[in-house]
């Protein structure tokens, strides 16, 4: 192949191609990556190759992240509920969504009940 066609910005390239040099830097298989991420998918879709390093990059962070809490463990010996404590901020982001969705649906139907109170003393005051 002659000279390298794709510029690099901020360690991706513009082009549609991942090079075998980022390939090797980059945390996990791409390959992988993808498959995880279309497997996922309900309708067809193409990937640009940031999406594919921007995610392979996202779950090296999150493994490092998790590692190096493991790592403050005093123990030699790493087990499974060892990994669930450190992991444990990533597995409770959707708990907390689903009660932030439960909080707001409880609000509007307060929020329904208070408008009908009024309504109701507004008409009992004419």
């Amino acid at each position: 192949m002659a000279e390298e066609e794709k510029t690099v910005v901020e360690g991706q390239p513009q082009g549609e191609e991942i090079t075998e040099e980022l390939e090797e830097k980059l945390p996990f298989p791409t390959a992988r990556v993808v498959r995880i991420i279309k497997e996922n998918f309900q309708k067809e879709h193409q990937l640009k190759s940031e999406v594919k390093i921007a995610a392979n990059e996202l779950l090296g962070a999150i493994l490092r992240d998790i590692s190096q809490a493991m790592d403050k463990e005093e123990f030699y010996t790493i087990s499974i509920e060892h990994f669930n404590k450190a992991a444990k901020k990533y597995k409770t982001v959707d708990l907390q969504k689903k009660k932030i969705e439960r909080i707001k649906k409880m609000l509007e139907k307060q929020k329904i009940e208070l408008e009908e109170v009024v309504m109701q003393i507004e008409a009992e005051e004419f």
